[in-house]
């Protein structure tokens, strides 16, 4: 009997700890596989020797756009390869060293970041996914040599990257030799200039003697007639790298570039999209690294009042949080490139929070970096304000951080939920609207539900964690509690509870990440042997536990707060006057005329889809 599919997140919500996924700690890449890690080596080095020749981040950021010289040598050095297999002409990385490449190549610069992971970790990689032999062996060998980029065109004006719920329609033409797609796609990234697209249009199947429709993958070019680039978009940060609005007029697309069956297109967008979610948190995780220690240079040179701004008790409660929280990010990632390295694990979950954490940590980290840095934080040349205006698109990339609460929580919820009977199949139906990965991860908790962990962490750690040890325990039991809770209390009606379902979200999130740094400290002090060989580790862990845990409890103080009756009546409030309706304290004039919202509107695409899905 093959083994069930597990989640460490998701047994969290009926109260277990499955030590086995999160410990031991992994072992480096250097490791597990020295080779591949003189491969990393390498492609990093090479990398930054490309910086202040050709890799010139300021002129980037104020051409808004990545000149072609730099996409000739990242094919030269085989930056464009990492994620094709070897047989096909790649470097055939693996997950981790993938992980590390890519957070590399955003430390030295977001734009080149965005290319990467879209061209390796999106493109070429649902083609890896998805693709058949043929098509693998015409496509993945032209995109790891640089000959062209890749791209992923999943995202929506209306729904976003909710791959259930896309518009985009592809039907057979009367002589059945091509697709023809019609529909819109934004915000895609190298979509201008790519030669290679992965897109995903809904396509009618039979189910049950029913016709309904089903998204499907298809590989696409942009000299297939109607393939239109609408515009480009220039934006708040990463301005280096561009993002398109793409539209489909009776897109012609030969047959033999569908992936796949008809209608199986979602697995291949989810999967795509769960490496995605690894990449950005490593890329996150290293640029919190890299503004720690801009943080700590700044403010030991410079000097305010007589002393350096690192004597000051502010400071330094700044500096340790923010390395603290990014000890705990880079422990996630670790965790993580292991748990999607394993056949027996669904790590959706894992990957989405994540994603959440250290996307968060890197943007108050920007921010404490302009604050400290005053108004040379603010201003050019210096580069505290392109690093805070980079740093905001990675709470809405791979799924808005909202949505991914959301999505942990709701699914989370579904495995006790279908044991208790109270409300698993009224819960079925509103995850698909939550998109991406809803009834993807619902198709696994059925075989979860047979895999039974328990309350506790039953492994050894060393006496200095076993506080947080107990802790874990404890809130593990707090989170099971809570979860039933809220099932019995609203029923159907949970889903519509969302802020009672983010403060959910919230504290698995804490316990993930608490559970990781547990595990990362104590391999660290049985691989040095002492405290004092770890000591400025287990200091790091020791205070994300403690604020970890006072995270978790507000959280869980706040599940039945009466003021979210308040929130929902001043917003309604808010909705019906059309905004503020509080007059000036001083005296009230008329609003300023509000900014110019011509070219944002939606643009008018295929109707809905209406069949069920």
């Amino acid at each position: 009997m093959a083994q069930a599919t597990r989640s460490f997140m998701r047994a969290l919500f009926a109260g277990e700890l499955h030590d086995d996924l999160l410990f031991p700690y992994p072992d480096t890449l250097e490791k597990r596989d020295p080779a591949e890690a003189a491969v990393v080596t390498r492609l990093v080095r090479e990398l930054h020797a490309l910086v202040g020749d050709i890799i010139v981040p300021a002129q980037f950021d104020e051409e808004e756009r990545i000149p072609e010289p730099v996409i000739d040598a990242f094919g030269r050095i085989g930056l464009l390869a990492i994620t094709v297999p070897r047989e096909y002409g790649g470097l055939g990385l693996s997950t981790a060293a993938y992980a590390r490449v890519f957070s590399a190549v955003a430390a030295v610069e977001p734009s080149l970041g965005v290319l990467i992971g879209v061209h390796c970790g999106l493109g070429c990689k649902a083609i890896v996914i998805g693709g058949n032999e043929e098509q693998k062996a015409r496509y993945l060998p032209m995109l790891a040599r640089g000959e062209t980029l890749g791209a992923y065109a999943l995202t929506e004006p209306q729904t976003g990257s909710d791959a259930q719920h896309i518009v985009t329609r592809a039907r057979l033409n009367d002589a059945g030799t091509h697709w023809l797609l019609n529909g819109r796609k934004i915000w895609i990234g190298n979509g201008q200039r790519a030669g290679v697209l992965a897109t995903f249009a809904q396509t009618s199947i039979q189910k049950d003697g029913r016709t309904v429709l089903r998204p499907s993958a298809f590989i696409i070019r942009p000299d297939m007639p109607g393939f239109h680039v609408e515009r480009t978009f220039r934006k708040l940060g990463i301005r280096g790298s561009t993002q398109a609005e793409l539209r489909f007029a009776d897109l012609e697309v030969p047959v033999d570039h569908l992936m796949g069956e008809p209608g199986t297109g979602f697995g291949i967008a989810v999967k795509a999209l769960n490496a995605g979610r690894l990449s950005l948190a490593a890329g996150c995780a290293a640029a919190t690294r890299g503004l720690v220690t801009q943080f700590v240079q700044y403010a030991s040179e410079r000097t305010q009042f007589g002393r350096p701004l690192a004597d000051f008790e502010i400071t330094q409660r700044k500096a340790a949080d923010m390395a603290a929280d990014q000890y705990a990010a880079d422990s996630m990632v670790g965790a993580l490139t292991a748990l999607m390295s394993r056949t027996d694990t669904d790590a959706s979950l894992e990957a989405a929070s994540v994603k959440i954490f250290a996307s968060d940590l890197v943007w108050r980290a920007s921010d404490e970096v302009v604050q400290l840095a005053g108004g040379r934080g603010y201003c050019k040349p210096w580069p505290y304000e392109k690093q805070l205006r980079d740093a905001r698109i990675n709470r809405i990339f791979e799924g808005a951080n909202e949505i991914l609460r959301l999505f942990v929580a709701l699914n989370g919820v579904q495995g006790p939920a279908e044991e208790l009977k109270e409300i698993g199949d009224a819960l079925k139906q509103p995850m698909r609207h939550l998109g991406l990965l809803g009834e993807f991860a619902f198709d696994r908790i059925k075989g979860a539900l047979g895999v039974r962990g328990t309350g506790t962490l039953d492994v050894p750690v060393h006496p200095r964690l076993e506080p947080h040890k107990r802790y874990l325990e404890k809130h593990v039991g707090e989170l099971k509690t809570a979860t039933d809770d809220a099932i019995l209390a609203h029923k159907k009606q949970l889903v519509d509870r969302q802020m009672l379902v983010e403060r959910l979200g919230d504290m698995a999130i804490e316990l993930f990440a608490r559970a990781c740094v547990i595990a990362r400290t104590q391999k660290l002090l049985a691989e040095r042997g002492s405290v004092e060989a770890a000591q400025r580790e287990l200091a790091l862990c020791e205070l994300f536990c403690v604020q970890s845990g006072r995270r978790f409890r507000t959280a869980r103080e706040n599940l039945a707060s009466p003021q979210d009756a308040t929130r929902r009546e001043i917003a309604a409030h808010l909705r019906h006057a059309g905004g503020a309706f509080v007059t000036d304290a001083l005296l009230e004039l008329p609003l300023p005329p509000m900014p110019a919202t011509h070219g944002v509107h939606l643009p008018v695409d295929p109707a809905p889809v209406t069949e069920p899905i």
